[in-house]
């Protein structure tokens, strides 16, 4: 998931990027158990990033989820705004995953 992290940061860096790509990269971050391991996790993504909330019966499937955030993406306006915020999650996600990484190898070190 690392390396998909690091493309989608590299695709919100452009100045202009088109809905499709904002989409496609909810999606995969929606639909991801590494990102999410839980569906309530989903709910403050979605509260923080794009300000959306919705029923909790929603919350019980991930696609449910990804064709109402998909629904609201194709009405929103404001594209710039949740695009940084959205950059942002990632970037966050990014340094999460390397810290991780770090310590994991640290842990292998002291067998050897």
């Amino acid at each position: 998931m690392y390396k998909e992290l690091i493309l989608f940061r590299n695709e919100l860096k452009n100045k202009s990027i088109p809905k499709y790509k904002i989409i496609g990269i909810v999606s995969e971050l929606l639909l991801s158990k590494q990102i999410f391991a839980k569906n309530a996790d989903i709910e403050e993504f979605l509260s923080d990033v794009f300000g959306m909330k919705f029923k909790a019966y929603l919350y019980k499937s991930r696609t449910m989820v990804v064709a109402r955030v998909t629904k609201e993406i194709v009405a929103l306006e404001r594209d710039n705004d949740y695009k940084n915020k959205l950059y942002k999650f990632v970037q966050k996600k990014i340094d999460e995953l390397k810290d991780n990484e770090k310590k994991e190898k640290n842990q292998l070190d002291g067998w050897i």
